[in-house]
């Protein structure tokens, strides 16, 4: 006569009542997994502040041997927002060293562009003018009146693309590009190389700047006007590192 064999345990059976049939975590353990847990926390969180300051170090040090100008247009934007130079440049490190931040290196930018920013780019097409290299570094800082400012080193210069109605700005090497919303009249147009950009385009950030324009693009699309080009010049410019501590705050509202 054959036997039947027993069926074997389902996997919902309760086997804590069988002696060596159950490893359940013990108080014990849990107690030794809670201390283990929160003492590794802390050195993930030394081992990330030690790599965030080597980070930054090698960021300053790279950016201090490199950068030589600086836009007047971006001094004078950021003037107007309460910070200098030096200031943005400390925030723009902070925000690229930190491993809290997605971005860290200019490799891995993050390409935080508003909306009417990639339709301009797209509609603009391939402009002789705006066929340029990537910027090595990007920092948008955020305008208290609305608005933001993206400032972006390029080769050994600090330059800035902004929008103050109704132009977008863009700097590069003592240059400035200022793209109308809307066309000029042929005659207006032809007449306005050689004169100040504040007798076309008004704005008190360059009102009294002497800055003439000394070409115009015609637009590639009906949706936006001409680019003026307009002499800035740069501006000589060796980076200092504030102490960032007093910007904690200010970074904060601004990013």
């Amino acid at each position: 006569m054959s036997r039947e064999r027993p069926s074997p345990p389902t996997g919902n059976a309760d086997l804590s009542d069988r002696p060596g049939m159950s490893d359940a975590p013990t108080d014990g353990d849990r107690r030794r997994i809670r201390n283990a847990r929160r003492q590794a926390r802390a050195r993930y969180d030394e081992i990330d502040a030690a790599r965030d300051a080597e980070v930054a170090n090698t960021l300053r040090t790279e950016l201090t041997a490199a950068i030589r100008s600086a836009s007047p247009l971006l001094i004078s934007l950021l003037a107007v927002e309460g910070l200098t130079l030096d200031d943005a440049m400390a925030m723009m490190v902070s925000e690229q060293s930190s491993t809290q931040q997605p971005t860290r290196l200019s490799r891995f930018r993050s390409y935080q562009t508003s909306h009417s920013q990639m339709l301009r780019h797209y509609l603009t097409g391939p402009s002789p003018s705006r066929v340029t290299s990537a910027a090595s570094h990007e920092h948008i800082i955020n305008r208290a009146g609305g608005g933001y400012i993206t400032m972006k080193v390029f080769e050994h210069s600090v330059e800035v693309e902004t929008r103050i109605a109704p132009v977008w700005l863009d700097t590069k090497f003592g240059k400035l590009q200022v793209q109308l919303d809307t066309a000029l009249p042929d005659m207006l147009a032809t007449a306005a190389v050689g004169r100040l950009l504040e007798e076309i385009v008004d704005h008190a950030v360059w009102r009294g700047r002497g800055w003439r324009i000394h070409a115009i693009e015609e637009p590639v699309s009906s949706f936006f006007g001409q680019t003026l080009i307009v002499a800035t010049g740069s501006l000589p410019y060796q980076v200092t590192w504030p102490n960032v501590e007093h910007l904690t705050a200010r970074a904060a509202g601004l990013q």
